[in-house]
């Protein structure tokens, strides 16, 4: 293919290809939060399917109305784990949202948070503005604000500081060494949940794993190349795969399923795609990138599959009660959920009990709550009834974006904490499972 054909293409020619793979059987229709919601066909997957098959053939252009139906996605996957046929619509529809910004440009908001996410020195700047600004208006900044559906008084407060500046860059393992692994901590550990990274280079030595932490890692890029912008995604992707893609170790560590499912599957077929149309994406990149899918797994994965590595648990622990949430990008992406729950089955402090639907999603999806708030609401108030219903004191997720949407619209008054399955493991290890945090 030359330079101006690969210029035409709107998609790479895999991506425009698995749309004929639809045969309209409306499977996608049932397992679709928005449509679920909606009831209408411009709203389901299968009616963006039929879309953007038009839009390939020419008969539809990218018009405000249509990027207006491609944004009503959550781009959980749940059409994908669906599909009979194997279409691959979050990939579709993601791709089809970077055209509609090329044309009609980044919301000023976001390509300012974009620009602060792909340079780890302005994401601390800006952390530390956020603390001070918390610290100093409170609740006169917060009290009944709100962005899209998330109150800003419920949304958890920075980290004191980054993880990255206590964690050590390097924790030798306990006993016998068994592994060795690299541990990508996410913007997420880093600025809000940083007990959540504690808890990772606490258990994992235990195992006798070899915890490695690179410094000035930063943003895996998916609220960029999610939002549209790929180009600039790029950034993040490059600096990711230069500090993570290495032979030398056993395993890639993430304790975010979003993160875990962008190094996965989001940077090959990213680059891939983009390489086929074009950009400058080196075979070196895409190798690397490749490597590094083969090396990453989820926290959870990882200590689930060798649990007899883990020493033995105190018992006698007064019983906690908790449940657990799917996040989709953890089942959907990469195919794990029975191994976070057999982590917490196995904790001789927990009550282990299933929500009814625990696979559903929260409905936050990332900035999708901010702009599709009434749909995201209706969302997540099926699943704030569902955890409610199990009367557990926690809610375990592998996804900090679940946990800030569960946790902002769970009633602070019973009580309920969300809390990541590393969080609860290390405190068992530590024979504090009586207490949540």
């Amino acid at each position: 293919m030359d330079a101006n054909q690969q210029q035409q293409r709107l998609l790479s020619q895999e991506t425009e290809e698995n749309i004929h793979h639809c045969n309209k059987c409306g499977l996608c229709m049932a397992a679709c939060p928005v449509y679920k919601e909606l009831l209408v066909e411009s709203a389901s997957p299968r009616g963006k399917v039929q879309l953007s098959r038009h839009m390939l053939e020419g008969d539809l252009d990218i018009s405000p109305r249509v990027k207006e139906i491609l944004s009503k996605c959550l781009l959980c996957g749940s059409c994908v784990a669906a599909c009979p046929s194997g279409v691959q619509g979050d990939r579709l529809f993601s791709g089809f949202r970077w055209r509609a910004t090329q044309r009609y440009g980044v919301d000023w908001k976001k390509r300012l948070l974009f620009q602060v996410l792909a340079r780890p020195w302005a994401a601390s700047g800006s952390a530390r503005l956020g603390r001070w600004a918390r610290g100093i208006l409170g609740k006169r900044l917060e009290g009944g604000l709100r962005a899209g559906n998330l109150p800003l008084d419920r949304i958890p407060p920075l980290n004191q500081r980054p993880f990255s500046a206590e964690a050590p860059e390097a924790v030798s393992p306990e006993g016998q060494p068994r592994a060795r692994v690299l541990y990508f901590h996410g913007c997420a550990t880093n600025y809000l949940f940083a007990d959540v990274g504690r808890a990772v280079v606490s258990v994992l030595p235990r195992m006798g794993v070899e915890v490695m932490i690179p410094k000035n890692q930063g943003c895996c890029g998916v609220p960029i190349f999610l939002s549209g912008a790929r180009e600039e995604s790029l950034a993040c992707v490059r600096e990711v795969v230069r500090l993570f893609a290495r032979q030398d170790v056993d395993a890639v560590v993430v304790d975010c399923a979003t993160c875990g499912s962008a190094l996965i599957k989001d940077y090959p077929h990213l680059l891939r795609e983009l390489k086929a149309l074009g950009q400058d994406v080196s075979q070196e990149l895409l190798q690397g990138a490749e490597l590094l899918a083969g090396k990453t797994l989820d926290v959870t994965a990882f200590i689930g599959n060798p649990m007899h590595w883990l020493p033995d648990l105190p018992a006698g622990a007064p019983r906690l009660r908790v449940t657990y949430h799917d996040p989709c990008h953890l089942l959907k992406g990469q195919g794990v959920g029975i191994l976070p729950r057999k982590v917490l089955a196995s904790l001789p402090n927990v009550e282990f009990v299933e929500m009814q639907a625990p696979d559903a999603c929260c409905g936050g999806g990332g900035s999708f709550q901010v702009e599709h708030p009434e749909i995201s609401a209706a969302i997540t108030s099926k699943k704030i009834q569902n955890i409610q219903q199990t009367s557990a004191q926690a809610v375990a997720t592998g996804c900090p974006g679940c946990r800030i949407t569960i946790g902002a619209h769970l009633d602070p008054g019973v009580g309920i904490r969300v809390l990541h399955p590393v969080e609860l493991l290390d405190l068992a290890l530590r024979g504090s499972g009586a207490g949540v945090p």
